[in-house]
């Protein structure tokens, strides 16, 4: 496998303790390239810079922290801030409360390849695992048995399977996906006219780069997260979704402006 150079790009808002596991987890990867750590925060919370040197200093992978005021959700323009300020020519998305699998990195950049997106799924964590792990930072937490009997959901995507097939599937979620920086910037990235969450972050963006010919790999089993638990923050999610099926009857009417975002 070719020791290609990422830039592992975390989408955060207000969770210090969460941030902190999954810099612990990047730490134990088994991926052998380059890592840089892009820090992506939709605010700047009061303990931020101080925690980021902090973790400079413990960690041998680079750490960048890019943030902006919290005026609303503004996670489309954060993000196109970080394919900004990323060095590295593969890109991978995480949100900021997903631990990863100890082989994430690794699987992600064995099927990376122009022209494609690829994708995976995450476990969701119980309530009361989540305490467990916050509590302890212990990441041995996360063994398929401790993950069934505190009765954690989508277990199915919890076992790491390496010989299981990829998937040609479009449908990925904003929190487990990678593309090449060339491939996102045909699109000119993350449109920001989204400012709820919802669909802003990839059904948006998937329409788009599937009109470019990308193509869509799922790698279930094999790019495996874990989402820790909290109470669902989404609002309705109409408003946003008026602007994705505005933005399809313009393409239909022959408008290819709406295929770029706002990179």
């Amino acid at each position: 496998m070719a020791q290609t150079k990422v830039s592992l790009i975390i989408s955060v808002y207000n969770d210090l303790a969460a941030l902190a596991l999954i810099l612990k987890s990047i730490c134990k990867q088994s991926y052998k390239g380059t890592i840089e750590v892009i820090i992506a925060e939709d605010k700047q919370c009061l303990n931020m810079q101080d925690q980021v040197q902090q973790w400079r200093n413990q960690y041998i992978f680079p750490i960048k922290h890019i943030h902006q005021e919290d005026i609303g959700f503004r996670k489309c323009k954060i993000l196109n801030q970080a394919i900004r300020e990323a060095s590295a020519d593969y890109l991978i998305f995480i949100d900021g409360d997903c631990i990863l699998h100890k082989h994430f990195i690794r699987e992600h950049v064995q099927f990376a390849q122009k022209g494609r997106v690829v994708y995976g799924r995450r476990v969701m964590l119980s309530a009361l695992l989540t305490r467990k792990l916050m509590a302890t930072q212990n990441l041995y937490l996360l063994h398929f048995f401790i993950l069934f009997l505190t009765t954690c959901k989508r277990l199915d995507a919890a076992l790491f399977l390496p010989f299981s097939e990829p998937k040609e599937k479009i449908g990925f979620w904003g929190h487990n996906w990678s593309i090449h920086a060339s491939d996102i910037k045909l699109v000119s990235g993350f449109d920001e006219a989204y400012n709820q969450a919802g669909i802003g972050e990839d059904t948006d963006i998937e329409w788009r780069l599937q009109q470019k010919g990308i193509r869509f790999l799922r790698i279930k089993n094999r790019a495996i997260q874990y989402h820790l638990y909290h109470k669902s923050n989404y609002p309705d999610t109409k408003k946003v979704e008026e602007i994705l099926a505005n933005k399809k009857n313009r393409f239909q009417s022959g408008d290819y402006s709406v295929l770029m975002g706002s990179l």
